[in-house]
């Protein structure tokens, strides 16, 4: 009988597998496998139980997440420099005595979960490990008695940060070792009646398919019965507890160069009688978005820069923008401010744009075409005239850096005495800019001249067009794309827009 725990984050439950194969739902046994559950011979009476009982219990369903195979135990102690080819590869010298380490608990999580790369590392390293789980309360245990303290065994992953482990002021490995899902421990917790012996276990770990780490305890410098004894002197272990016994030579800091883990590596490992694990390794943002969000994070990132700070934080911020998004072709919300004290019509008519329109992104910031760019000839026209605009009109009209985008430059009214005093506050004085990305570009029109952009397929509205989503920033009802002008004829439409644009957001 081995023990594992399955489900969801939170919800975990207690499992075994029998002789068979065959895994089973034992939560009717009413424990976990916590410190009491073990500290009251709970394998013994778990396993009387299921004797009795097995015909009631359900089999564990089919891609059932696969826990840790111990509830959350009080303390992760980790033994350093314990393989002698270990030592070797990093120059160093056998310690005498084991050297001593904690992990945290919080660090724990299960086998085949992902593991984040924390913000800021730069150096994250695997140790593929042989892990003994504590049975009963031990301290100052002889060596020789040391295997009646301990439940069984399993696999640790001891991730690493290297450079927070052994570059960081202080001298402090636990830094670089207790980050969350830093522990991957399981599948299983094999009896020592069926791991055989655990000081002559074959273990291997391999990033993307390519073994790295390839040995057999026989090569721990202490072995498990020294290292249960030599811990108990220092530190009362209670039940549950898990001691990770050290790993062999092929760590990513041994090699030549330094070999470190990125975000998509698929690390592999296992130990003889004892199972398998397998990660793959997420950014933090990744982690906790989960894979459909984060694709649609990875969406938004790759539009590129926009009005909002290119980060997780930004990108929680459009996604609460937009739930406030209009309909970008709904000219009603034009037409209540058409006629109105301030509007101009400059655009009597345009010709229909050929084709469908672009596709847009469904982000409010940035406001992007997706397909149907220009070329890059093309583009650098539209900056140039954009550009041309202020030199041949200096006198109302200057470039400079966008408010809104913050990357690109924009079009804007020189000052007040030459600015349109209704827009301005809104505005910030900005009439037009174009995006480097996609050839789009934003501008400001009058409700009329929207209006007629819209419905002849040169534009849309953004999708915040006359809503205020920040303090001090609001979008004119007007506030427009362009879509990226695919020729000469479509640059010259666009040049007609843009004079309109400079027209309503400059002094009559």
């Amino acid at each position: 009988m081995k023990l594992f725990r399955f489900g969801d984050v939170g919800s975990e439950k207690p499992g075994i597998v029998t002789a068979d194969g065959i895994h089973f739902d034992v939560s009717a046994f009413g424990e976990d496998y916590t410190e009491n559950f073990f500290a009251t011979n709970g394998i013994a009476r778990l396993e009387k139980w299921f004797n009795a009982n097995r015909s009631q219990c359900a089999k564990v369903p089919d891609r059932s997440r696969i826990a840790s195979c111990v509830a959350r135990p009080s303390k992760i102690v980790a033994i350093g420099l314990n393989y002698r080819e270990h030592v070797r590869e990093g120059g160093g010298t056998a310690p005498a005595e084991p050297v001593i380490f904690m992990k945290a608990s919080t660090a724990m999580t299960g086998p085949y979960d992902n593991v984040i790369i924390p913000r800021n590392s730069v150096k994250m390293d695997y140790e593929v490990e042989l892990a003994i789980v504590v049975g009963k309360r031990a301290s100052y245990v002889p060596a020789d008695s040391a295997m009646r303290y301990i439940a069984g065994f399993t696999i640790i992953n001891d991730y690493s940060e290297r450079e927070w482990q052994l570059e960081r002021p202080g001298g402090q490995w636990d830094k670089g070792k207790s980050a969350d899902t830093f522990a991957p421990l399981g599948p299983y917790l094999v009896t020592p009646a069926q791991s055989g012996d655990p000081n002559h276990l074959s273990l291997w770990l391999s990033v993307n398919g390519k073994k790295m780490q390839q040995a057999n305890t026989a090569d721990m410098i202490f072995n498990v019965e020294r290292l249960l004894s030599e811990v108990s002197k220092f530190m009362t272990l209670l039940p549950g507890d898990v001691i990770a016994t050290g790993t062999p030579s092929g760590v990513g800091l041994g090699q030549k160069p330094p070999l470190y883990l990125k975000p998509g590596d698929v690390v592999e490992l296992g130990i003889e009688n004892l199972g398998s694990q397998k990660q793959t390794l997420v950014s933090p943002i990744q982690y906790y978005l989960g894979d459909d969000a984060y694709k649609d994070y990875q969406a938004w990132v790759a539009l590129g820069v926009g009005g909002l700070p290119h980060t997780f934080d930004g990108y929680q911020t459009v996604k609460r923008l937009g739930k406030n998004m209009k309909n970008p072709f709904d000219v009603a919300n034009l037409e209540r401010h058409i006629g109105k004290a301030g509007d101009v019509s400059t655009l009597k008519r345009l010709p229909k744009r050929k084709g469908p329109r672009p596709t847009i992104a469904p982000f409010a910031i940035p406001h992007r075409q997706t397909d149907q760019h220009n070329d890059t000839v093309t583009r650098n026209e539209e900056r140039k005239w954009i550009e041309s605009a202020a030199i041949h009109q200096p006198e109302r009209l200057t470039y400079k850096r966008s408010f809104f985008e913050k990357h690109n430059d924009a079009l804007f009214v020189k000052d007040s005495l030459t600015g349109n005093h209704t827009l301005m506050p809104i505005t910030h004085a900005e009439i037009a800019h174009v995006h480097p990305s996609d050839g789009s570009m934003h501008m400001i029109l009058s409700p009329s001249d929207a209006k007629v952009v819209i419905e002849s397929g040169w534009g849309e509205l953004h999708g915040l067009a006359g809503q205020v989503f920040a303090p001090g920033r609001e979008l004119a009802p007007g506030y427009i794309m362009i879509y990226s002008p695919r020729t000469k004829k479509e640059l010259e439409i666009a040049k007609q827009i843009l004079e309109a644009a400079i027209r309503y957001n400059c002094n009559p």
